[in-house]
């Protein structure tokens, strides 16, 4: 996992073994890496960060290799990149680009190096008008967006040469109330909700339709912000925004089951405003 703090610049990176305990790999100072809005990892521990907030978008590229060390790879130039309010990893380096204001898109990836290679371009009005997307493996899309308070939701593909193809719209109201919705690969989906505490699980079948599998009742969870799946199958909570920052490991297993793992000391953790699976 990598962590970062967007007004410090400091990071970090670290990792849950099989048993959901967390092992710290390294320390990067504050000043070490720039302003990011969005952080991303395509994949084979590479790292996309992107920032819009000057108007005009700036991007680089990184890697954190076996032992958590970071390895800057490329910076790329002001203006590469469009206006996206939403960038979403698809593993072997392919990134899916939106913006919700003019619901356009894109596709592309990074290579082996760190360099971009842009695939395909999607006009204003191609998607909905969406909050949240993931990518649950295989090139899957989930939608989603409940602010209009009644959850719409819809699947799609990217497929490898970046074209879009859209697989399902749900009917309004199939999906709950959720703050948090996690890619766990395999197709699956974990739902969170921080009011209620209470949470979900579900996956996409390779036809982008969706399959239920549990139903995990109010104040199950704990209050968290960040929610991220570091590998297949496994969970890491954390909220920072007390001063001293809490987290948690979890686990579900192939039919949607939730096992908790651990709860770990208060201020074991920083306080990360991003934290990257």
């Amino acid at each position: 996992m990598f962590f970062y703090d967007d007004i410090t610049g400091a990071g970090g990176s670290g990792k849950l073994d099989a048993s959901g305990d967390y092992i710290h790999m390294k320390d990067f100072p504050p000043g070490k890496f720039r302003s990011w809005a969005i952080i991303v990892s395509p994949g084979n521990g590479r790292l996309f960060f992107y920032n819009n907030n000057a108007g005009s978008a700036v991007a680089a590229s990184g890697r954190l290799d076996d032992t958590g060390k970071y390895v800057k790879l490329k910076d790329f130039p002001a203006g590469q990149f469009g206006q996206w309010t939403n960038i979403v990893p698809l593993g072997d380096g392919r990134l899916f680009f939106y913006d919700s204001i003019t619901r356009a898109g894109g596709s592309g990836k990074l290579d082996a190096s760190g360099d971009y290679v842009h695939m395909k371009d999607f006009p204003p009005g191609k998607f909905g008008n969406w909050h949240s997307i993931v990518s649950p493996g295989d090139g899957l899309l989930f939608f989603y967006n409940n602010n209009a308070g009644s959850a719409v939701a819809a699947s799609g593909r990217l497929d490898d040469t970046g074209k879009y193809v859209n697989l399902k719209d749900f009917p309004a109201g199939q999906f709950g109330q959720w703050t948090n919705i996690v890619p766990l690969g395999d197709g699956r989906l974990f739902f969170y909700d921080s009011i209620t505490r209470a949470g979900g699980s579900g996956k996409l079948d390779t036809s982008g339709d969706y399959v239920h599998m549990k139903n995990f009742p109010p104040g199950k969870f704990g209050i968290w912000v960040d929610i991220v799946s570091p590998d297949s199958g496994r969970l890491f909570f954390y909220y920072g925004n007390a001063g001293s920052a809490a987290a948690a490991s979890g686990r579900l297993d192939e039919t949607g089951k939730y096992v908790k793992l651990r709860d770990f000391p208060l201020g074991q953790f920083g306080q990360w405003n991003h934290i990257v699976g």
